[in-house]
């Protein structure tokens, strides 16, 4: 083949060249999003509990013909926040996911869960993406640090349960609930467990 052949040969097939950079830091991301997914799936057949209830199944905000005006005018639990019974808990983002969630896919829970560990493995991500970005050199410190991040038991009760009101202890959950049914809430890497009786 002359030269002339071998050049109307290359401009034909357009060579597709990916570098290793971009393989290793997609295989990264995917690593973690796969990572988060599998510790927190044992909680998609989790049913609405504690603050659920009353976040979610009882707020008026969060019903299909609720107007979308009181959820930017309304506290967390869909009291006017000039209402002295308000908490005065102010998180619009929090209930028009909510709401989105009860518009796409019912009450089922399983939707609701789903949303929270796909959140979780966003925000897992996001925080590779910025510690790549501004905190680390090396993108194996990035990786490192989302991997705890993503696995953390710490996040055990925001991702696998609503349980939404920050501002109770443990002790307080367990004496207002004392009355309930039991369950037990074991969180992804099976370091500790919470029994609420």
């Amino acid at each position: 083949m002359t030269a002339l052949g071998r050049e109307r040969k290359a401009r034909q097939q357009p060579r597709l060249t990916v570098r290793s950079e971009a393989v290793w830091a997609a295989g990264r991301y995917a690593v973690l999003a796969a990572l988060c997914a599998l510790c927190y799936s044992n909680s998609l057949r989790g049913e609405l509990v504690h603050d659920d209830v009353w976040a979610i199944i009882n707020n008026p905000d969060v019903r299909p013909g609720s107007s979308l005006r009181n959820i930017f005018s309304n506290d967390f639990w869909g009291k006017r926040m000039a209402d002295n019974t308000s908490h005065k808990s102010y998180r619009p983002l929090c209930i028009l996911t909510f709401k989105l969630n009860i518009l796409l896919g019912g009450m089922m829970p399983l939707y609701f869960h789903i949303v929270n560990v796909c959140l979780h493995c966003a925000v897992t991500c996001l925080l590779m993406y910025t510690c790549e970005s501004f905190v680390f050199e090396d993108s194996l410190l990035a990786f490192v640090t989302a991997l705890l991040f993503a696995v953390h038991p710490v996040h055990t009760e925001a991702v696998s349960i609503h349980k939404l009101s920050p501002t109770e202890s443990l002790d307080t959950s367990l004496e207002n609930h004392r009355d309930s049914p039991g369950y037990v809430l074991l969180d992804p890497m099976g370091l500790y467990q919470i029994e609420v009786w």
